[in-house]
């Protein structure tokens, strides 16, 4: 069975039951339905840096402690255009478990000196565990099965706000939001989380 949940956002039987295997797997505190996994106001449509949908998101625990995400992919999710603008996380660590689907991502870190070292082109291709701590940066590079690639986020203690981006160039974290007009990109395609008046 299929099931549109909102334009640009179609989700399968296949689908729920990988992501209700994947919960009892690695969230087993945590439970999925059919009913919450169909619901539109339960789904962010998360823009690319030209506003297109870059992959869509539900939240099923978020706290300081502990945040349980699934995403559904669609783009890859470049924020620098033509150039490198890989981005960290506000948690400590967290683990992507690819439960349907791939992606491949180009990594990067700074060593003890500043310098950044790079591993591009790094694929996980479901099943696979990707597990990522604040100090990596990444960039999602290519998507193997757009609107089917599925995956779990079961991320650590974090702290709003303590993310950023690195200038591949340079070494230096920035923490300005370099996609222009993100919100309003953001806010265009969500107009399902907008309070009525």
């Amino acid at each position: 069975m299929t099931t549109t949940i909102l334009p640009g956002l179609t989700v399968t039987d296949e689908m729920y039951q990988a992501a209700h295997v994947g919960i009892t797997d690695y969230a087993s505190d945590t439970a999925l339905t059919w009913e919450k996994f169909t619901t539109a106001a339960a789904w962010t449509l998360i823009p690319d840096d030209r506003g297109e949908l870059s992959k869509a998101e539900t939240t099923l625990i978020r706290s300081i402690e502990r945040t349980v995400r699934l995403n559904i992919w669609f783009r890859p999710d470049l924020r620098g255009g033509d150039r490198p603008m890989p981005h960290n996380h506000p948690w400590r660590t967290f683990t992507g478990h690819v439960l349907l689907g791939g992606y491949d991502e180009n990594r990067y870190r700074r060593n003890e000196s500043g310098d950044v070292l790079a591993d591009l082109g790094v694929a996980h291709r479901a099943p696979a565990t990707n597990t990522v701590d604040h100090d990596t940066y990444h960039e999602i590079t290519e998507i193997h099965e757009p609107g089917r690639t599925l995956s779990l986020m079961v991320c650590g203690r974090g702290q709003r706000g303590d993310w950023g981006y690195l200038d591949t160039d340079t070494g230096e974290h920035r923490v300005l939001q370099p996609v222009t007009d993100f919100a309003a990109m953001l806010a265009a395609l969500n107009p399902h989380q907008r309070p009525a008046y």
